[in-house]
């Protein structure tokens, strides 16, 4: 959980990142500040996994596409978590002689 609440707090930087890019490009008005700053504020500290976080940041960058790459970037990275959840159950199960049920899980990731 800890490596999670540093995850969140990172995100958190890159988001204020954003908003300063953003200012200073003209993507952003003075008047979104306070509610980018009130959303961000209610919305992050709710998220309690990796899959929250991308919805939060789905929700954010549906606001404000200034943040899109940062929500790209959280979608590929929990891809890559659930793939490597499966491959370490696929070969768990390989390594119980369990065949079937590890082809099944194999086959079902990759529909």
């Amino acid at each position: 959980m800890e490596d999670f609440t540093k995850h969140k707090t990172q995100i958190e930087k890159e988001v204020v990142e954003r908003v300063a890019t953003g200012i200073e490009k003209g993507d952003l008005k003075e008047e979104d500040l306070p509610l980018i700053g009130r959303f961000v504020l209610e919305k992050l500290d709710l998220a309690r996994n990796q899959g929250e976080l991308v919805s939060f940041l789905s929700e954010l960058s549906a606001r404000w596409p200034i943040f899109l790459t940062i929500e790209k970037i959280e979608e590929g990275s929990l891809t890559i978590a659930e793939e490597s959840e499966v491959a370490n159950g696929v070969l768990t199960l390989l390594k119980h002689g369990k065949i079937d049920d590890a082809l099944s899980l194999a086959k079902n990731q990759t529909k």
